[in-house]
């Protein structure tokens, strides 16, 4: 059996992809950092993308490696929903990142969990980011992000 390897970043390291700032528009936009991860909320009826940049290994003990597998470990209550999550590879230098797996269309709501998704087999060449998408359906939509990680085994 080959070696695997987790690694992770803490919920407190996300990015958030569109702000008042960047858009023009103020999506209400409130988050907070702490030792327990990050708490994110904005107003009813807007979403929006939020980033985890994964330490990822291309070699180990000499060996190549694949990704494997992904985890998000996040608390999302009823009045927010995560609605699908991307995992892009930064494969080169003149890389834009392809998507290695997309959820397509899911609903996580209502739930304090580790959510898996299977990556593809295949040799890990770059950096992985997490991209998870979040809708804000209600007043007090709420999410909270504790960490985000990789599974990676030595290529064979």
């Amino acid at each position: 059996m080959s070696d695997t390897f987790q690694f992770w970043t803490h919920g407190a390291n996300v990015i958030v992809e569109y702000t008042k700032e960047y858009t023009g528009h103020d999506n209400g936009l409130y988050m907070r950092r702490a030792g327990w991860g990050a708490q994110i909320k904005q107003k009813k009826g807007t979403s929006n993308w939020f980033h985890f940049a994964i330490p990822s290994a291309t070699k180990l003990d000499d060996d190549n490696v694949s990704h494997y597998h992904a985890w998000l470990r996040a608390r999302v209550n009823t009045h927010a929903v995560i609605d699908r999550v991307h995992v892009r590879e930064a494969s080169g230098p003149q890389s834009n990142c392809p998507i290695i797996y997309d959820s397509g269309a899911i609903t996580l709501t209502g739930r304090d969990d580790t959510f898996s998704f299977n990556l593809p087999d295949q040799r890990c060449t770059g950096p992985l980011v997490m991209c998870v998408h979040v809708t804000f359906e209600e007043d007090n939509g709420e999410v909270v992000f504790v960490g985000a990680g990789g599974w990676f085994e030595e290529w064979t």
